[in-house]
């Protein structure tokens, strides 16, 4: 696991205000947008880091998603603040476990994360983290072990 830096705090705070965002600007759920950007192209390049040396327009990357798949299915949204949270939780637990978007999605679905919001969001973010790995009997045992461990329960 790593420290969070100053570029992790910047992927997350970016991603929490793209997540608020889709509330107004993406017609579908919230639910299906969690599950489109977790495979989308643009979260890959935020898993890789290399989406920080581009431009941080939350505009602009609606508008790359809308690009890259259909943003028309399902109406239920949830409060932009649930989204917001879920956007900086997601990004920050990808960034100090060195684990992809996917891996998240897979691991925790949006319904849950909704449902933990009431009782998580006014925690530190590293303790929320820690209390889901809990819930769901991941140890965290070192960078390797932790992806094999997470890799495990996905299966």
């Amino acid at each position: 696991m790593r420290k969070i830096d100053d570029t992790g705090l910047l992927l997350a705070k970016y991603q929490s205000n793209l997540f608020e965002a889709t509330t107004k600007e993406l017609p579908c759920s919230s639910a299906y947008f969690y599950k489109k950007f977790a495979f989308s192209k643009l979260a890959q390049r935020m898993d890789r880091k290399s989406f920080i040396l581009e431009s941080l327009d939350i505009m602009g990357a609606i508008e790359e998603l809308k690009k890259e798949s259909n943003y028309e299915v399902g109406h239920t949204k949830v409060s932009p603040a649930i989204m917001a949270w879920i956007g900086y939780l997601t990004r920050y637990w990808a960034y100090i476990y060195e684990i992809n978007t996917k891996q998240i999605y897979k691991y925790i679905k949006f319904d849950e994360l909704c449902e933990l919001y009431e009782a998580y969001h006014s925690l530190d973010i590293e303790e929320a983290i820690n209390r889901i790995n809990e819930a769901h009997d991941i140890k965290y045992l070192g960078d390797l072990d932790y992806k094999k461990e997470l890799l495990k329960k996905l299966i």
